[in-house]
């Protein structure tokens, strides 16, 4: 069987904790060469996975004519170029989220991979948690036969606390992390640009659920805006959905999609990122003169490992990514309109 080379780029927390082992235990694939800057950590790594070649730079990982594909687990103002070197370089891309920090630059990335020919594909993990498939198919299938009725509202409920779940540690060095840089949209005023990036960075994943379960809206905008909460209104034709953004600091994940019908509604309950084999929890009610719940089990599984596995899957049979850069470009997008919305006047008084 032909496997497909993997050459990863960074090696941190999330390159170690949620990509590495993934990729490692595919015997699909085979990870032949890491890039980081922190090359005594790299080569730590490295001898850990039995990965053969370590550099310094993404750059001379790119030239390596062995590599099919790279794994790019950097900081997300780097996505967007290490990307575009490898898809220049005719390399499959799989980035962690956001894809990019602008939606010009994820723009520019999907050209590339069009251009090139390759898979362009981002880790939105979410979308292949078992539960949420098994939600997926379960309302498609209810609103195509009408048994729930029509769509009225959604929300999504996301006051993220403790998703690290005590996963282990990774290794470490003393040594200095990737260059600090900042890419922001031109048109970004300063005093927004901390609210943006916090934002982009975790509530994408919220925005992104929403979209793979209803499809894309016709518009974002921010209905409430304080330091703490967030709630964006994401309109449709027929319908409003809600995404309400918050933090805890407590050793709890409270994370719901809920999705309510003319006759019904479905909730799904997604656990913490890093909460290995632990899928969503699946909840359909459904109304009318004999009301029902139903509570399917989905099979134990990782969503990150199944994201993994589905990126070999792709390049081996010419597959078109369920996340892919085109898909995922439109959630920057998405973000960005909401917060252009923003006038100063209306931040000034929710502030």
């Amino acid at each position: 069987m032909k496997k497909v080379k993997i050459g990863f780029v960074g090696c941190g927390f999330m390159g170690q904790m949620a990509h590495l082992p993934n990729f490692a235990q595919d015997q699909r694939c085979e990870i032949v060469a890491l890039a980081d800057v922190r090359t005594n950590l790299a080569r730590m790594v490295a001898d850990k996975y039995s990965i053969p070649r370590v550099y310094s730079d993404h750059l001379k990982l790119i030239e390596d004519p062995e590599v099919d594909a790279i794994v790019e687990v950097t900081p997300d103002d780097w996505h967007a170029q290490i990307a575009l070197d490898a898809l220049r370089a005719g390399k499959h891309v799989y980035t962690e989220k956001p894809m990019a920090t602008t939606s010009r630059d994820a723009r520019e990335m999907v050209r590339a991979a069009n251009r090139h020919g390759v898979k362009l594909m981002v880790s939105y993990m979410k979308r292949f948690d078992p539960g949420v498939e098994l939600a997926k198919r379960m309302l498609a299938e209810a609103l195509l036969n009408g048994s729930l009725g029509s769509l009225t509202f959604a929300r999504s409920h996301c006051f993220a606390g403790d998703w690290i779940c005590n996963v282990g540690r990774p290794l470490h060095s003393d040594e200095a992390g990737p260059e600090p840089r900042q890419v922001n949209p031109a048109w970004l005023p300063q005093d927004l640009i901390g609210e943006y990036r916090r934002y982009l960075n975790v509530f994408c994943h919220n925005i992104n659920l929403l979209r793979h379960l209803l499809g894309n809206p016709r518009e974002a905008k921010f209905s409430s805006f304080h330091p703490k909460t967030k709630i964006l209104l994401m309109e449709y034709t027929d319908y409003a959905a809600v995404v309400e953004a918050g933090s805890l600091s407590a050793r709890a994940w409270d994370e719901v999609t809920e999705i309510y019908t003319t006759d019904g509604k479905m909730t799904i309950s997604t656990p913490p990122p890093l909460l290995k084999n632990v899928p969503a929890k699946v909840q359909l009610y459904r109304a009318g003169s004999r009301q029902t719940i139903e509570t399917p089990l989905p099979p134990w599984d990782w969503s990150f490992r199944r994201c993994a596995g589905h990126f070999i899957e792709c390049i081996l049979e010419d597959k078109t990514p369920l996340s892919s850069g085109e898909d995922s470009a439109i959630d920057i997008e998405l973000v960005e309109d909401a917060f252009k919305k923003l006038t100063r006047v209306e931040y000034d008084h929710r502030l």
